[in-house]
């Protein structure tokens, strides 16, 4: 084994699991689809709310029913994790799209979701594919 290839094979051996471990770390898997409950995660470290808003009936995104009465609807917990914020939501098989709102004002895409499309009303919003 020369010297060139000695190297290459040792750079690959150490940089290879740092890399996939910086990755790791910043991953947060959101969305994550078990049967029909869907988890949707976001880490906005200095949010004092943040809400799942989505083109699906109960959450009309973040209007809910209207009839309900209801208010800050899709509400996410803040996780012991260092700001990330969780929700858990049953959703049949579907195409849905999503954002999140962050201190009922800002509107914010998943930075762990790249599929983005038009959300129908002149922005961008996620897709999510529920099987």
């Amino acid at each position: 084994m020369n010297a060139v290839t000695l190297f290459c094979a040792i750079a690959a051996v150490v940089l290879l699991p740092v890399s996939c471990g910086r990755y790791l770390e910043r991953s947060l898997g959101s969305p994550s689809i078990d049967g029909d409950t869907v988890t949707f995660r976001v880490k906005v470290p200095s949010a004092r709310t943040v809400q799942l808003a989505g083109d699906w009936p109960r959450n009309n995104w973040a209007r809910g029913d209207a009839e309900g009465g209801e208010i800050l609807v899709g509400l996410m917990e803040k996780a012991a994790d260092a700001g990330v914020w969780e929700l858990a939501v049953h959703l049949g098989p579907g195409r849905y799209r999503y954002r999140f709102v962050v201190n009922e004002a800002e509107w914010l895409l998943d930075p762990e979701n790249p599929r983005v499309i038009d959300d129908g009303r002149g922005g961008k919003a996620n897709l999510l594919i529920v099987p």
